[in-house]
């Protein structure tokens, strides 16, 4: 379960700022080039037009992605990496637009220069299908951020998930079109002149989050949220269990109350060898805390919005076992003793 509002807060910050270095030219273009009257009388048609075929064509694209994710059926610890290499990435691509060293030229992926001229020839046509022609060529210049979207619309295994997603991430960016669109000449340089560093910071912060929640997804305890909760919570940096788990039968029982802010315990004791019961209640939970995930047990489950859910294991080695939400948001863990 992804949030729809954070990847759509995703594309009006990061997204609209690194997709427009790439296309806010060749949207330029079509502007100034298209010279009909229903332009003339309404500056918006054009940049309506391309924003349509933007947002068209990538939701067909998450569509497609989410259905070929069915068939990948990607491991909560495949996905953790995956997220930490998408965090390096957009690292560079930050160290890029801030020149910072030749290296981070290497970290941008340029399209075929065949594409490029395709996209830029339909920009000059003068008509008001043209921008949408544009915008449905978009689909081939991806920016960096698109590209780490697609990847988490490939996470879902759900055509329907993977088409909400580019929908709400491209949605995000139409505001930073919309205004660019109608800069005029001053107005848009002023934005170029700013725009790399507003948008370097914005990725330094969202390469962390992502290398930040791809740790938790591998099953690694080691997570700012964790090493904060450890500073501010007694109990759990001196390891004392905020729940024990109870034997009945041979089966120890443990319950964790899922909430749209996380898991409560974050911390509970198990018995090694001994197999678990363990109740998830959710009660109206609506963030992707709903996605339960044991990474190193390979157990991934989704939750209803309200009730209970029992997930049967058996814990094999001592020491700490990490639990979290699909993203890596929201962790906790089992301790494992003898």
């Amino acid at each position: 379960m992804y949030n729809l509002f954070i990847i759509f807060l995703t594309g009006l910050t990061t997204g609209g700022l690194t997709c427009l270095a790439i296309q806010g030219g060749l949207l330029t273009s079509v502007i100034a080039q298209n010279e009909t009257n229903l332009v003339k009388t309404n500056k918006f048609v054009p940049t309506a037009s391309f924003l349509s075929g933007k947002i068209i064509i990538h939701t067909l694209l998450g569509f497609l992605l989410g259905a070929l994710g069915q068939t990948l059926t990607l491991s909560p610890i495949t996905r953790g990496w995956i997220q930490i290499v998408i965090g390096i990435y957009l690292l560079g691509i930050a160290g890029n637009l801030l020149n910072l060293h030749p290296l981070f030229r290497y970290f941008v992926i340029k399209p075929p220069k065949f594409l490029a001229r395709l996209a830029k020839n339909e920009s000059q046509r003068q008509s008001l299908f043209a921008p949408f022609l544009l915008g449905l060529s978009t689909v081939f210049l991806p920016c960096a951020v698109t590209q780490a979207t697609e990847v988490i619309a490939i996470g879902t295994g759900n055509p329907l998930a993977g088409a909400l997603i580019m929908f709400a991430f491209v949605l995000g960016t139409t505001p930073t079109f919309l205004i660019f669109g109608f800069l005029l000449n001053s107005g848009a340089k002023t934005f170029q002149k700013y725009f790399p560093a507003i948008a370097a910071t914005a990725l330094f912060g969202m390469s962390l989050y992502s290398i930040n929640n791809g740790i938790g997804l591998t099953g690694s305890v080691y997570t700012f949220q964790n090493f904060y909760q450890a500073a501010t919570n007694s109990s759990l940096r001196e390891g004392t269990p905020t729940w024990q788990s109870s034997i009945n039968n041979g089966i120890q029982t443990t319950l964790i109350t899922v909430t749209s802010g996380g898991y409560n315990p974050q911390l509970i004791t198990l018995k090694k060898d001994v197999p678990v019961r363990l109740t998830l209640k959710t009660v109206n939970v609506q963030t992707c805390s709903r996605s339960f995930t044991i990474p190193a047990l390979n157990i991934q489950k989704l939750l209803p919005p309200s009730g209970e859910t029992i997930i049967e294991f058996t814990p094999h080695n001592l020491g700490p076992l990490a639990f979290s939400c699909s993203m890596g948001m929201y962790t906790g863990r089992f301790n494992i003793i003898n």
